[in-house]
C-alpha cells in the first residue's frame, strides 16, 4: 500500500492523514508549497566576484584554517629529534655553506654580507615552498577532495600561512647577528611584515592561477620548481641591489623587473635598518604585480578549480 494515499479510511471513517515524512512531503507539494532542494555546491558566479567569494569561504572556515596550518606544522618535523629546531638550524647551515664559499673562497669585503645571505635564503625559501605548496594544493589533496567537499582554496592557504609561521620562527636566527653587528633596524622594521604580505600575496595568487591546470597536467609543478630554482640566482638572495658594480648600473632596471626583488631587499632594510635604495616607482611595481596576482588567481581558481579537479 502507497504510503501517501489518501483515500485509506481509519476506524471511524475518518480518510487517514499522511504520517509518514514522504506523505508530509508530498502534501506539502499539492498544496502549492515549494519541496526542498539540494544546495548546488558550484553555483556560477559573476567572474569578479571570485576574491570576495574565497574571502567569505575563508572567513567562514577559519577554525579549519587554524587547524589545518597547525597540523600541517606538526606533520613537517613528526618523527624529527630535533623538531622545531629545524626551522632556525635548516636556513642557518644553508647560509653558512653559501658564507663559506662567497666570502671565504671569492673573499667577499661586505662585512654584512653574512646577514644578508642568510636572510635572502630565509626570505626566498618563504616565496618557493609558498608557491609550489599553491600550485600543489589540488593535486596533493586529491584523496581528501574526493571524499568530502569544503572551498578547495583551503588547501593553499594552509600552505601559505605554515610557511609564513615556520618564516616567522626561522626570523629569530638573524637576533644573535643584530647584537653582534650593533645594528639599529629603527623606524624600517615596519618593512618586515610589508614584505611578507607582498611575497604571500605574489606566491598565494600565482600559486592559484596554475593549481587547477597542474591538477590536469603535472609538469606545471616540475616547471614552477625550476623557475624558483633559477631563481634563486636571479634575484637578490646571495647578493643585493648595493653590490652592484658602477659599472653596471644599467643592468638595474632590468634586475628591478623581478617584483621579488623589492620583498627582499625590504626584509633586508627591516632588519638591518639601512636605507631602501630603490625608486618609488619600482616599489609601485612590486606592489601593483602582488596586488594583481592575488586577485587574478583568486577569479581563475573559484572559476577552473572545479574542471580541474574532475581531473584528479
Amino acid at each position: 500500500m502507497p504510503l501517501t494515499q489518501h483515500s485509506t479510511k481509519g476506524i471511524t471513517g475518518e480518510p487517514l492523514k499522511a504520517t509518514s515524512r514522504v506523505g508530509a512531503f508530498m502534501e506539502g507539494v499539492s498544496e502549492g508549497d515549494s519541496p526542498l532542494q539540494l544546495r548546488d555546491i558550484h553555483p556560477k558566479h559573476a567572474l569578479l566576484l571570485g576574491p570576495l567569494i574565497m574571502f567569505k569561504n575563508i572567513r567562514d572556515n577559519k577554525s579549519m584554517l587554524s587547524n589545518f596550518i597547525q597540523k600541517d606544522i606538526r606533520v613537517r618535523y613528526r618523527n624529527s629529534l630535533l623538531g622545531y629546531i629545524w626551522t632556525v638550524l635548516q636556513p642557518l647551515l644553508l647560509s653558512g655553506v653559501y658564507y663559506f664559499l662567497f666570502t671565504i673562497l671569492a673573499g667577499n669585503p661586505e662585512e654584512l654580507y653574512p646577514l644578508w645571505v642568510l636572510i635572502g635564503v630565509i626570505t626566498w625559501g618563504l616565496f618557493a615552498k609558498s608557491l609550489n605548496g599553491s600550485i600543489t594544493s589540488l593535486s596533493s589533496n586529491a584523496g581528501m577532495i574526493k571524499q568530502i567537499y569544503f572551498p578547495r582554496e583551503i588547501f593553499s592557504f594552509t600552505t601559505v600561512g605554515s610557511n609564513v609561521v615556520i618564516t616567522a620562527l626561522s626570523l629569530a636566527v638573524v637576533i644573535p647577528f643584530i647584537f653582534y653587528y650593533e645594528l639599529n633596524p629603527g623606524w624600517q622594521i615596519i618593512y618586515i611584515p610589508i614584505s611578507f604580505l607582498l611575497i604571500v600575496m605574489m606566491a598565494w595568487g600565482v600559486g592559484m592561477m596554475f593549481a587547477p591546470l597542474n591538477a590536469v597536467h603535472g609538469d606545471v609543478a616540475h616547471l614552477f620548481q625550476f623557475v624558483t630554482k633559477a631563481g634563486f640566482f636571479l634575484s637578490p638572495v646571495m647578493w643585493t641591489i648595493s653590490m652592484v658594480p658602477s659599472s653596471r648600473m644599467d643592468l638595474i632596471d632590468y634586475l628591478l623587473l623581478n617584483p621579488m626583488v623589492v620583498p627582499l631587499e625590504m626584509m633586508r632594510s627591516g632588519i638591518d635598518g639601512r636605507p631602501l635604495a630603490i625608486d618609488l616607482n619600482w616599489i609601485c611595481y612590486s606592489v601593483s604585480f602582488a596586488c594583481i596576482s592575488l586577485f587574478i588567481g583568486m577569479i581563475v581558481f573559484i572559476r577552473y578549480e572545479r574542471w580541474g579537479v574532475k581531473y584528479l
